[in-house]
């Protein structure tokens, strides 16, 4: 199986070229569409949608993931293996979390020709190399046979895990469609707490239902990291909060 991330839209034929190649190398592979609906560039949003959905997939996934603003310069393409899956893509941070979070078994950079196809673009590297080297993994070639060996620093651990009663700073990680922020604030269990974003208190609830409507809230997603929203409303717009924005968690134990 095939897995495909980009900011690619769906309103131009991009998407279908990478899938037409993929098919014409490997007829049998199927493809998943994880989003082609990351904001264009963006690089972190990228990040935290794979580090998201990548767990749910079985194994012998192969993740092709095209978010890749620096397209034709000197920047490397890596792949990685993990126990159950393997994942392509930019050497531009966009596997930063799933480097966090899993442990590599071989990682290399992506340079051997054989598996590009011919004249290759210098702005669609998704369709002229990511996309064979996909399909030429799923059809059993050796993990090696990509390129050389690299290694790979562990990245520092996005998540801030709360485990007793705390005062700490975190940020804003994602926004998503609703205009909910997603912190990098992570609890094993409910408990009394407090965020505070641009000198706005918002108390921890189980859920939107807890608040009222235009109220801000803020609970546990199903990421398992707390996220700040407005019930029926746009956090994102009533805070002005994006990527990178800080907030304070005040934990107590109940």
């Amino acid at each position: 199986m095939i897995a495909l991330l980009t900011d690619f839209g769906t309103k131009d034929g991009y998407v279908g070229a990478m899938k037409g190649v993929i098919k014409a190398i490997s007829p049998t592979t199927s493809i998943i569409d994880i989003s082609h609906e990351i904001s264009p560039q963006n690089v972190a949003e990228a990040k935290f949608v794979l580090w998201t959905v990548c767990r749910y997939f079985p194994p012998r996934t192969i993740f092709v993931c095209v978010v890749d603003p620096a397209v034709g310069t000197n920047r490397k393409i890596i792949a990685l293996k993990t126990k159950d899956h393997t994942f392509l893509a930019p050497d531009n941070g966009l596997l930063d979390m799933v480097l966090g979070q899993y442990k590599i078994k071989k990682a290399v950079e992506v340079t051997n020709e054989r598996y590009f196809l011919k004249n290759v673009s210098n702005t669609f590297h998704g369709r002229d190399i990511f996309s064979p080297v996909a399909a030429h993994l799923a059809n059993g070639i050796k993990f090696g046979a990509l390129g050389r060996a690299i290694s790979l620093n562990k990245s520092e651990e996005v998540i801030v895990h709360i485990q007793r009663r705390v005062q700490c700073g975190g940020i804003i990680i994602y926004v998503d469609r609703f205009g909910n922020l997603i912190t990098n604030f992570k609890m094993k269990r409910m408990r009394s707490a407090l965020l505070r974003i641009n000198d706005i208190s918002i108390p921890l609830k189980a859920t939107y239902g807890e608040v009222g409507e235009g109220e801000f809230v803020a609970y546990f997603g199903s990421s398992g990291l707390i996220e700040i929203a407005v019930r029926n409303g746009n956090a994102q717009h009533k805070t002005s909060a994006t990527y990178g924005s800080a907030v304070d968690l005040i934990a107590k134990e109940t």
